[in-house]
């Protein structure tokens, strides 16, 4: 029993310990053990880095006019021919990124903006790919937003995003929209498909055949017997017109058989039939 219990107790500790090596090990705002150098990697200098992108860059080229739309045009020469394609790139998405959240982040006036927006805090660390990441929170007179920096071991951004923090109700508020809109289109196609099949007779001309129920077609059959018996009646003997008036009243009731009446007589009213 108490081997058994040693065994149990050496399998439970594999597993625990199988559990924290799945897990980061490393710690904030340190790179210890990784491929970053820890004299050049330090709080300081990635929060200095943080705020020199946010206020030199982003808040510079905003007040300069500069856009999205125009970012190419007026800084490809000065970031591209100074490092590298790479590093262009990352900062037009980084910037077009910051660009779109700045009007929610908020700031008074663009004469204030300098003083209203600003990077208040960083943290940093290694994540499971071995790669630096800096967050930084970037505050504003609505809202705050989240900035995130990724950085190689040369010191070289390779991904920058802003991302604006919302509160739970603004969440909900914003899925709610989404979700209205969605089904409001859904809804409003398939509200102009209808219309569209609705037209088809109009545009492509011709009108759907009224359907002949089954009731219509025998009573077309017992008109036809009738106005054959009438023009037989003399032809035919008493057994025969029996049986065919039995098949007309039989087809005009849709029962399969004469089993439900019995013809006892037949009397001629007159010659010209009418149907009642």
């Amino acid at each position: 029993m108490k081997h058994k219990k040693l065994i149990l107790g050496v399998m439970l500790t594999c597993l625990l310990g199988l559990t924290a090596c799945g897990q980061t090990t490393s710690e904030i705002n340190s790179v210890e053990g990784s491929r970053y150098s820890s004299q050049t990697f330090t709080l300081t200098n990635i929060d200095n880095y943080a705020n020199m992108v946010e206020d030199q860059r982003f808040e510079t080229w905003y007040l300069a006019g500069v856009t999205p739309d125009n970012f190419e045009s007026l800084l490809y020469q000065e970031i591209a021919m100074s490092t590298t394609d790479e590093h262009y790139e990352v900062m037009a998405k980084g910037y077009e990124s910051w660009y779109k959240a700045v009007n929610d982040i908020g700031y008074d006036s663009l004469e204030s903006l300098p003083g209203d927006i600003f990077v208040s805090k960083t943290n940093f660390e290694i994540n499971k790919d071995g790669e630096l990441v800096a967050t930084s929170e970037i505050q504003g007179t609505k809202r705050s937003a989240e900035m995130v920096i990724y950085l190689n071991n040369r010191g070289e951004p390779t991904e920058i995003g802003v991302t604006v923090m919302r509160s739970m109700g603004e969440k909900l508020e914003n899925a709610g929209l989404n979700t209205l809109l969605g089904m409001g289109m859904a809804f409003t196609i398939l509200i102009f498909i209808s219309l569209i099949i609705s037209l088809f007779p109009i545009l492509f001309g011709g009108s759907k055949k009224k359907k002949t129920s089954d009731k219509e077609i025998a009573q077309k059959a017992m008109d036809n017997t009738i106005s054959q018996i009438a023009e037989q009646e003399e032809l035919v003997g008493d057994a025969e017109l029996v049986a065919v008036i039995a098949a007309a009243i039989a087809a005009y009731e849709g029962s399969g058989s004469t089993d439900g009446f019995r013809v006892r007589s037949i009397r001629k009213v007159n010659k010209n039939w009418k149907k009642y």
